[in-house]
Formats: C-alpha cells, structure tokens, sequence
C-alpha cells in the first residue's frame, strides 16, 4: 500500500516554492522598474538640466555683454534677455527664469533658470519614477558671469607703448566724430573697412614704428622701445601669440623680425582683422635681457605692416607699404568698444578692450 503522508507533502513543497518564486519575482520586477526609472527619467532630468545650463550661461553671457556696451542703465531689465536666451535653449522652448542678481557696479550678474513647461507648471514631471516613489522634482541650472578690461588675456607678441595709446587716442576716446581717433566696434561689424568704397576712417589710421626716425615713443637713441627691442615678444611654446598679465614682465624676443615661433602666414593672418595686443609703462635691459613690463590691452584692426623680408603687407588704405628700408611698423586703427568671449581675468585700465567672461 502506498505512503499516504509523502504524498501529501510534496504537493505542500512545491506550493511554497511557487509563493516564493513569486515574492522573487515581485521584487526583481520592483529592482527592473527602479533600474528602468533610474535609466530614463533620470537620463530625461540630465538632458533637462543640460540644456538649463545651456540657457543659464547664454543668459548670463548676454546680460554681461550689455553691460559692457554700457546698455545697463536705470531702465535696463535684464529679464528680457534672461528669457529669450533660456527659453531659446530648451527643446520645448519654456524655461523658468528663476532668479537675475545684476551687480553693475560690481560687473557680476548671476541667472538661475529651472523647469518650466508651456502650461507654466514649473516642475519636472516623471513617467516611471512614481512607481518607486519620486513623483515630480524642480530641475535647475546657475551661471555667473563678469565683464570689463582684461588683466590677464592672450594677445599678439607684438608690445606697444603706453605712449602710443596716449598720443593716438586715450582712455575714453572713443568719439566717431571728425576729430576722434577711435572708433567704435559697430563700424567693424558692419563692414565699414578699407578696402570698402567710401570708409570713413581713411584719413584716421595709424602708423606704429617699432624701429625708425619716424617712431613717436622711442627711448633708445637708434629709434627703438629699448636696445635690442623691436617690439616683439617670447611667446607661448610652439604658438604666435602669448598669455600677458598686467604688471606682469615679459622677454623680448630680440632682433627685427617677428617672434620665432610666428611665420610669415601668421603675420599675414593679421591683415584685415582685430589683433589683441598688450601695452607696456616701464622697461629694462637690452636685447635677450629685455623686458616690458605690461600696462594693460587694446584692440588693433590691422591694414598694413613693414618687418622686412617676408614679412610685409601692402597697406589697405592706399596699396603701399606702410614703411621700408630700415624701418619696422605696423598701421591701423585703434578699437573702441570691441569686447572678447574666453579665457583670462578682468580687471585692467580702460583701454577700449572688454573681458565678457562665465565665472561659475
């Protein structure tokens, strides 16, 4: 006869096991659904704050660049571009200004951005994050930022004399009148430039001698800055241009022609353009011993220059070499108002250069 109690145990076994092959199961499609919650809407808050940030550093950017075209007066609200460049950078084109601190005598403003859809709610909505308990989060983003003169920027290794800024226009002399020297960054942008029919600045350019009879601001007897000097400075390695900081001492780069590490293409690529370059108050030594020490930055647009050999351009404004024979130079006008994105430090004199930089 056969046992009756085995029997009756075995199904009860198998009962069990299915109870708790069924709590398993429950509880690795809780860890699925979490993983899955974690994987999108979590993927979805990252891109949302990506683009937040995006809106929060163009928004700040541009309220920065206003200032520093002196558009921040008493009846300025930087709301306006806070929300067009926010809204501007988010896929559903709705972004939530949080919070604007324009500090214009300090030259700093901040814009906080967060989520905010067409309807005005301003929270992130979740599809499967509920399921594990997170139903809705406020998704932001911060930036800073800062403008005014540059006290540490990358320039050209070319060094002009403070003398120079002072004879050919001095702080603040920016006027587009006849009797101005300087003129403002807009005739730049807008295509006002020799060889352009009609300039109106033709009569108002230039000449820079770095060596010659010519030069208005040498101190050596034989027509240079100092013995040795024509100008040129030791650049970064392997790059034409150089990192300067104000009171900051740089090497002279000795000899006529331009900085070893430039080439004739480099030189070349000046012609036409806006060259940031540095101005020096004191120097000392002569040759592979000299120094400048920096003053502060200025904005050159370039139409011609004379270092001899290959390196040479035939002046925009007439067709001629702006100097020759033992002569060194550079011409072009002085830039008022022109202001550069990037790298460096604010902080310098007002020499017509504006830092517009994201601090945070």
């Amino acid at each position: 006869m056969p046992h009756v109690g085995g029997a009756l145990r075995e199904p009860r076994r198998r009962g069990r096991e299915r109870g708790v092959t069924a709590v398993f199961i429950a509880v690795t499609m809780l860890g699925l659904l979490a993983m899955t919650a974690f994987a999108y809407d979590f993927g979805r808050m990252y891109i949302e704050r990506e683009q937040l940030q995006l809106g929060a550093d163009a928004a700040a950017l541009a309220i920065a660049t206003d200032c520093a075209q002196g558009a921040c007066g008493v009846a300025y609200d930087p709301s306006i571009e806070a929300e067009l460049y926010a809204d501007s950078n988010v896929a559903d084109g709705s972004a939530w200004v949080q919070n604007i601190d324009l500090d214009v005598a300090a030259r700093t403003v901040q814009v906080i951005t967060g989520t905010e859809d067409a309807s005005g709610n301003r929270v992130f909505a979740t599809v499967f994050a509920p399921i594990v308990g997170f139903d809705q989060w406020t998704v932001g983003a911060a930036a800073s930022a800062t403008w005014g003169p540059p006290s540490t920027v990358r320039t050209l290794p070319l060094i002009f004399s403070e003398c120079e800024w002072q004879a050919f226009g001095e702080q603040g002399f920016v006027d587009e009148s006849p009797a101005g020297f300087l003129h403002r960054s807009e005739a730049v942008l807008a295509g006002e430039l020799p060889p352009a029919s009609g300039y109106p600045y033709a009569s108002r350019f230039t000449t820079i001698y770095f060596h010659g009879s010519n030069g208005t601001c040498h101190s050596s007897p034989s027509g240079q800055d100092l013995p040795g000097g024509f100008g040129w400075l030791d650049t970064d390695p392997g790059e034409c241009n150089l990192t300067t900081t104000i009171g900051g001492w740089v090497t002279v780069d000795p000899g006529a022609s331009p900085s070893q590490a430039c080439n004739p293409s480099d030189i070349a690529d000046m012609m036409g353009e806006v060259v940031i370059i540095p101005f020096f108050d004191m120097h000392s030594g002569n040759g592979n011993n000299g120094q400048y020490r920096v003053y502060g930055f200025g904005a050159l647009y370039v139409t011609g220059y004379y270092f001899a050999g290959q390196y040479k351009g035939d002046s925009l404004i007439n067709g001629q070499l702006p100097c020759g024979g033992n002569d060194r130079c550079i011409e072009g006008y002085f830039i008022g108002d022109w202001m550069i994105n990037g790298g460096g430090a604010v902080g310098g004199p007002d020499l017509g250069l504006s830092l517009v930089q994201l601090t945070g």
